[in-house]
This record gives C-alpha cells, structure tokens and sequence, in this order.
C-alpha cells in the first residue's frame, strides 16, 4: 500500500489548484473560447471563406483544426458539463478540507523529527528516542 499521506498530499494539491488552473487555462485561451463560431458557421458557404482565412494559423494549423480545439477548450472550462466536472473533483472523494484532515491524520510526524534530528547531527537529548518508535538504520 503506497503512503497514505502522499496520496492524500497529491489530492489535496490536485483539489486546491484544479480551479487555478482552469483559469490559467482560459487566460490562454483569453476570449476565444466565447466569440468563436460554431461548426454550421464554418461551413455557411457565406461565412466560411472568411473564417478559413482569418482562423487558419498556417498549413499546420487550418482553420477546422483550430475551431475544434477551441471548442474542445471551451466545453471543458465554460460548459454546463465543465461545472458539474469541477463540482464533482472537489467533492467527490469528500470536500477538500476532509482531505486535508487526512492528510494530517495520516502524516507520519515522528519520522519527520528524525530526519531533521539525524540531518542536523542533533543529539538524543534534543528529542529522545521512545521506546516503541522506528529506528532508522545508522
């Protein structure tokens, strides 16, 4: 079984930045996302001439290509369906303060004290050594 306390650690970060970085997300979009047309624009014959040339980037990147990922950007930060997936990370696995609370829980504070004990050379009189309690191999 893997480190309660790191898995718990991963998901506490992934809770608390997951709406940072959906905003990040739009700002490289910037207004993109919300002015760009729909597919029957691109394809009205009177429209399209003009969104092919002013949304191709160059051969690599035609204007098809580029409307696809907008709108691929936009349903997964703008769309009904993004709120409901950014209510369900958050609240899913339990609120992100309940993760917190594990994460605490669940960290080993006692082999924390020894590393620092052992790294800073610090004697036993500083934080004796308990009977019962891990020993790390000298």
């Amino acid at each position: 079984m893997p480190d309660p306390s790191l898995l718990m650690t991963g998901r506490v970060l992934a809770s608390s930045q997951l709406h940072n970085m959906m905003h990040i997300a739009r700002e490289l979009c910037g207004g993109q996302i919300c002015v760009t047309p729909d597919a029957a624009t691109f394809r009205d014959p009177e429209t399209a001439p003009w969104l092919e040339k002013y949304y191709s980037v160059n051969d690599g990147w035609q204007a098809e290509d580029r409307r696809k990922l907008l709108a691929f950007a936009r349903d997964l930060l703008n769309s009904d369906y993004a709120g409901h997936r950014l209510t369900f990370q958050l609240f899913a696995q339990s609120p992100p303060y309940a993760n917190l609370a594990a994460v605490y829980r669940s960290f080993d504070w006692q082999e924390t004290l020894r590393v620092v004990q052992k790294s800073a050379g610090l004697s036993d009189r500083v934080r004796p050594i308990k009977p019962g309690l891990r020993q790390a191999a000298e």
